[in-house]
């Protein structure tokens, strides 16, 4: 397929996202920067603005027909970049694109100069989204007043994969990324000179037993065929003081699951111990669940889409047998619309996701703009909304 960009302007793009990274709930540069592109090179029909920083650019047909919409994401991570070997190295210690999202953003960038020429058919949505490593951005975009507008009748979105061939497609339909909850579980009682502990009343033990209960729990579950985990991510007790015997203590725990009904019932028997143990020593407990990412479910129409199209631009595909274990907030998309999320390999060699020398691979723009192009003309093929996708454009 030929592609309608300017590679070479993509690539500054990306690099320049690279440089100048931003957190969840802080993209403002990085959006600005976006829009500016797309306004300079790909001016859209309409900027739709939505939850936070995330806004949809929307590309227009002559004549009504289905909303395909195609979802990247803003933010950045809390990682200090160690990769002092490229000239566009994060800007800012302790914040990098180490998920790749500069290089998803930077996809759509390409995608929106493919639709200068609109469609015949349809719209086209791109949804460049805040807040995804927090796991809010999808949903409060989706909850925003202004989503109504661009309620699409097809949802696609990718993820690159380091640890597979550079351009190899990976999918399955069903459960893609897992169901994972975030969860902080707090324990008071009562501060005491460390001289006299009989005095108070400390969560020493109940943190220290809540967290074998948690590897006991994960035991229950846990299978070879479906996987689910209770991690404990984060412990903090007292201070630094040999005279105070501490009142509070607070455990920090990640819940992964591919099936959302387990990771339920786990969180459902941590908090149940966490409310025994706190009981047996006197201790008051209290909850928050700080992160939550909806297992993102990949419908059978859209996994069939991205194997059609994948094997009409000649890419090699693989179906993989269980869900990914990370979290990705899209899945707050494919509850209510009919989508699909794909992985596009990095390259086997490539440090993994969330690493400090993790940097997305330019030579694989190309390919995640050729599989979103070909989706789009798929999904667009259809003269009536009610019909389904069957096969590939010949013209793809």
């Amino acid at each position: 397929m030929l592609l309608n960009i300017d590679l070479e302007k993509l690539i500054r793009l990306r690099h320049w996202l690279h440089a100048h990274p931003e957190v969840s709930r802080h993209e403002h540069k990085t959006a600005k920067a976006v829009l500016k592109f797309l306004n300079e090179n790909a001016r859209p029909d309409e900027i739709v603005p939505l939850d936070g920083t995330g806004f949809a650019a929307v590309y227009a047909g002559a004549t009504a027909g289905k909303t395909v919409m195609i979802r990247c994401e803003l933010d950045a991570l809390p990682i200090h970049e160690i990769n002092d070997d490229i000239p566009y190295r994060s800007l800012y210690d302790g914040v990098a694109h180490k998920c790749g999202h500069d290089g998803h953003m930077t996809i759509l960038a390409g995608l929106a100069q493919q639709l200068v020429e609109r469609p015949a058919m349809g719209r086209v949505v791109l949804l460049f989204q805040p807040d995804e490593e927090t796991g809010t951005g999808a949903s409060q975009c989706c909850a925003h007043k202004n989503f109504e507008k661009i309620r699409p009748d097809l949802a696609f979105a990718l993820h690159n994969l380091p640890g597979y061939p550079a351009g190899e497609i990976v999918c399955k339909a069903g459960t893609f990324a897992s169901e994972v909850r975030y969860v902080a579980i707090e324990f008071s009682g009562k501060e005491a000179h460390s001289a006299q502990p009989e005095t108070g009343v400390s969560p020493a033990l109940a943190l220290a037993e809540l967290t074998l209960k948690a590897q006991a729990i994960q035991a229950l579950h846990d299978r070879t065929e479906a996987y689910a985990l209770v991690v404990p991510v984060y412990s903090q007790m007292g201070v630094q003081a040999s005279g105070v015997y501490p009142a509070n203590g607070e455990l920090h725990f990640t819940l992964r699951s591919a099936d959302a009904a387990v990771l339920e019932t786990m969180w459902q028997e941590l908090s149940d111990c966490a409310r025994s143990i706190a009981k047996l020593h006197g201790l008051d407990v209290e909850f928050e669940i700080k992160e939550h990412f909806a297992a993102s479910v990949n419908s059978q129409l859209g996994f069939d889409m991205i194997k059609q199209v994948s094997a009409q631009l000649g890419y090699s595909f693989t179906t993989i047998d269980h869900a990914f274990r990370w979290g990705e907030d899209f899945g707050e998309i494919t509850k209510d619309y009919s989508g699909a999320m794909f992985g596009l390999g990095s390259g086997l060699s490539k440090p993994a996701l969330h690493n400090p020398d993790y940097d997305f691979p330019d030579e694989i723009l190309g390919c995640g703009i050729q599989m979103f192009t070909a989706l789009i003309k798929l999904a667009l093929k259809q003269e009536s909304a009610g019909e389904q996708p069957t096969a590939v454009p010949d013209d793809v």
